[in-house]
């Protein structure tokens, strides 16, 4: 009788208020919200839904099945309220289903009340962004918007066990690693033998230059004396910013290099020595882990036409990340290891700190919060961390995410919103190429990542490691970030925003 009575008195109320064309809504708060008569399509009670219960509106981004897997679009939304649930399906078509939860509320069976039939449900994932249902072979996956729901281009991959809260359950998920009993350079480098006194001696004599080969571009095959200045930037200290990659596909080599000047920026300033306005020493390892020196000139790499393609600092100055990639490159040339287009995370480092163990976690592998677990746990390890994207083109922060390509994994500077950043190597704008990864299903499970010891780099690690915070420059006309050379290679006509479009954003 008391439900009925509220009813009529609600009934009352809106038809007493649709003279003014407002309804009123007061409550216990005695905060008041207001809305148009003429806009309220329709009025529903829903009951309230219980802790552990699915509430609120879900829009349909797959239905996967044992044999196939279709697209929703998020054309098709369903209502979750208490007991209660409405399915609106992309024809405008509504259902009704009564529900009925298990006590764990793992399961629920809902009924229509249009013919009575019954299915039963698992909820196998329920987060602020993503609910997955399964019924029996039928696994579907909503999220909280059409546009998360269109933006996800395939089902997800869910971890098919229990959340983990420890960091040890967590790190001891890792994969693929890399470790070796024969070299502390890691696998990749096992096959290969110490450096020879003739090695050596090559190394150590600047005007041998790398072979132009290494690079897979063929238009570059001249070495032109440019001008290094080793800390541009950041009062002389290493910054990631100094890591812009522009035509060599060594993406991986660039975030390494990044990762070093955000966690060891002290070890790179140990690791060169300038002997001379044209001369440069880089301490390296060989491949079984012994100390070796490799001599450098400021000789760069060009075309006929005087253009560099390895990477540059703002402003395009040459830096001490030039000078170690051709450090890389002539080490490279020397041990026969293969060229630098591709070189993986996993072998990029182990010549410059002698530690080549590595682990890697894959896209999809683990819920959000343990994906913040391990890259915090990497981090404060001293781990370089270097990630990737399995989709194209998704927003994270300002900028899109990229695949096939390299990204250094860094704290975020805004933890009330980010889960963590990770840095674009081409350096883009301002914002220096950070893309900001949201603790949101629809962007954490597209990231995947490896973590590789910091080898003889580890003393030399920061105190006060935060979120990464790009120093502030004036672009001139000397500035370039991706050339058209890579550009092409990722199907990209251009990449984030202008900075006239920035300014604006501010």
């Amino acid at each position: 009788m008391k439900k009925n009575l509220f009813l009529l008195a609600i009934v009352m109320m809106v038809s007493v208020v649709a003279k003014a064309q407002r309804l009123d809504i007061t409550f216990d708060d005695n905060s008041v919200i207001s809305y148009n008569i003429n806009k309220i399509k329709s009025l529903e009670f829903m009951p309230e839904a219980e802790p552990g219960q699915v509430d609120g509106y879900w829009y349909l981004g797959w239905r996967v099945t044992s044999s196939s897997q279709k697209n929703m679009n998020g054309d098709e939304r369903w209502i979750f309220s208490g007991t209660v649930l409405k399915q609106i399906k992309s024809t405008g078509e509504e259902e009704f289903f009564d529900l009925t939860y298990a006590e764990n509320k793992k399961t629920f069976k809902a009924t229509s009340r249009n013919d009575g039939t019954t299915l039963t449900y698992t909820v196998s994932a329920l987060e602020d962004e993503l609910l997955v249902l399964k019924m029996g072979s039928t696994t579907r996956y909503f999220f909280r918007s059409t546009t998360d729901a269109y933006l996800a281009k395939e089902p997800y991959r869910y971890p098919n066990r229990t959340e983990l809260t420890d960091t040890a359950k967590v790190w001891a998920l890792k994969k693929s690693p890399t470790h070796s009993s024969i070299s502390p350079m890691g696998e990749k480098y096992a096959r290969y033998s110490a450096a020879t006194a003739e090695q050596k001696e090559w190394l150590a004599d600047a005007s041998n230059q790398p072979d132009s080969k290494l690079i897979g571009l063929e238009d570059y095959k001249q070495w032109k004396a440019k001008t290094i200045t080793l800390y541009p930037l950041n009062g002389g200290t290493p910054t990631p910013a100094d890591v812009n990659q522009h035509a060599i596909g060594d993406c991986c080599m660039c975030a390494v290099f990044a990762s070093f000047a955000y966690i060891y920026p002290d070890f790179i300033k140990s690791i060169i020595t300038k002997v001379s306005s044209t001369k440069y020493t880089v301490k390296m390892y060989d491949p079984q882990g012994n100390p070796i020196e490799v001599a450098v000139d400021n000789k760069l790499l060009c075309n006929d036409d005087g253009y560099c393609p390895q990477l540059s600092g703002k402003n395009d100055k040459y830096n001490w990340a030039t000078i170690m990639e051709k450090a890389l490159m002539k080490w490279m040339t020397c041990f026969k290891t293969g060229g630098i287009e591709g070189i993986p995370t996993e072998h990029a480092a182990p010549p410059f700190t002698g530690n080549g163990d590595s682990w890697a976690y894959d896209w999809g592998q683990l819920f959000n919060s343990e994906m913040k677990i391990a890259v915090d746990y990497a981090l404060k390890n001293g781990m370089i961390c270097v990630g990737g994207f399995h989709q194209n083109g998704v927003l994270c922060g300002t900028l899109e995410t990229v695949t096939a390509h390299a990204f250094t994994v860094m704290y975020t500077r805004y933890p009330e919103k980010y889960a963590f950043s990770m840095r674009n190597p081409w350096g883009i704008t301002s914002v220096d190429g950070v893309l900001e990864i949201p603790e949101q299903r629809s962007r954490m499970y597209l990231v995947d990542f490896r973590c590789v010891m910091p080898g003889a780099a580890a003393p030399y690690m920061r105190q006060d490691l935060g979120g990464y915070i790009p120093p502030k420059f004036v672009m001139g006309q000397n500035d370039r970030f991706l050339s058209p050379i890579l550009l092409k290679k990722y199907n990209l006509d251009s990449y984030g925003p202008t900075p006239e479009e920035e300014d604006n954003e501010e």
